[in-house]
């Protein structure tokens, strides 16, 4: 195992241990203040040291996609999960139930036909699962509208025998306001939760919240859980909306100078292998797939597989082939999934190695 930063082989993911605990005690210590549950979003890390760090600082569960991510979690000794995602799919379904008899297990619905055949599945083998209907609050991806279509699906959802609704759940996503982002959000899910139960259907969960909202989302009275995600790496995005600072950056992909083609341009060995092709406003000269540590205006402005091209200010021009730079992402989460394993520093010293042990668990 390398014992420093520069002895490390490139392109690798470096995750700051010491930022990482402070990322995760501050959320921990927002939810015990707000009064609600925290729930993080294991999809961003799928690391099975860092899951068990947020619920020994009082994380209820986990909250995860999909059913592969799942099944590594509970063998890894989590024991509560959210499913925050519509399980559809015959072959799905025998690992769901098998789930579902180990752990407390609940999962999202968003349509009569898929609670219908999670509902069959269920009395077939005997037990009855806990289902959570998402709500679309305005992302436009899944979910029922609030008003008349929640409340029909609710009442459709209520008759099936072998579920039992558990509450609520949505994800709003990024709004150019986030304190009014979430505050609206948790309003129309604490509304829509009070209307359900007014029409005789038990609600026990309002679970809201990304990392970009869940503050401003769980200081509303009646939210119960909020689910961020992004929050125990944060990136550019989260940097560049302002939920994060960059010193709360806890992973950068560290890369290597491989060619200097011109005054104006470097070569990375990091490409899309290593870095996620999404990008964003992230450098003052356009778009750009992260933001470099120390030369913040850099552009990556383009990635071929083994490559990624910075195009430098005028003090990045005094970087050589050989140096070393440390990329935060612009969208963390698919940036940990091309990645087998996360090199651990504190204070620029490796201490061990952690395994993306959930990494591609597509089904």
């Amino acid at each position: 195992m390398p014992s420093s930063i520069d002895t490390i082989d490139t392109p690798a993911l470096i995750v700051d241990v010491d930022r990482l605990e402070g990322n995760i005690a501050r959320w921990a210590a927002f939810a015990r203040e707000a009064g609600v549950k925290l729930r993080p979003h294991g999809k961003t890390h799928k690391c099975v040291e860092i899951a068990r760090r947020q619920v020994s600082a009082g994380a209820v569960g986990l909250t995860l996609a999909k059913i592969g991510e799942a099944e590594v979690m509970a063998r890894a000794g989590v024991r509560d999960i959210f499913l925050a995602y519509e399980v559809i799919g015959g072959p799905k379904l025998p690992r769901l139930i098998s789930l579902a008899r180990e752990i407390r297990l609940r999962v999202g619905v968003d349509s009569a036909d898929g609670a219908g055949a999670l509902a069959r599945a269920a009395q077939g083998a005997g037990i009855t699962l806990d289902v959570l209907i998402e709500v679309d609050t305005g992302l436009g991806r899944c979910g029922v509208r609030p008003g008349e279509a929640l409340a029909a699906l609710a009442q459709d959802v209520a008759r099936l025998a072998g579920l039992r609704i558990a509450g609520i759940f949505t994800y709003r996503g990024y709004r150019s306001d986030l304190e009014a982002a979430g505050r609206e959000e948790g309003e129309v899910m604490v509304r829509e939760a009070d209307r359900l139960r007014r029409a005789g259907i038990e609600i026990e969960e309002v679970s809201v919240g990304s990392t970009p909202t869940g503050r401003s989302a769980g200081r509303v009275g009646g939210v119960t859980e909020i689910r961020p995600g992004t929050y125990v790496f944060n990136d550019a995005m989260q940097v560049r909306w302002g939920s994060a600072t960059p010193e709360e950056c806890a992973l950068v992909v560290l890369a290597r100078v491989i060619s200097r083609p011109s005054r104006d341009v470097a070569v990375l060995d990091a490409g899309s292998k290593a870095l996620t092709a999404e990008h964003g406003p992230y450098s003052s000269r356009g778009e750009s797939h992260g933001v470099i540590r120390g030369y913040p205006d850099c552009q990556i402005d383009r990635l071929w597989e083994e490559h990624g091209r910075v195009q430098l200010t005028t003090e990045a021009r005094r970087l050589r082939v050989g140096d070393l730079v440390e990329i935060i992402p612009s969208h963390v989460c698919p940036t940990v999934n091309l990645a087998e394993r996360l090199v651990c520093v504190r204070q620029g010293r490796v201490v061990e190695t952690w395994a993306v042990a959930a990494r591609a668990q597509v089904q």
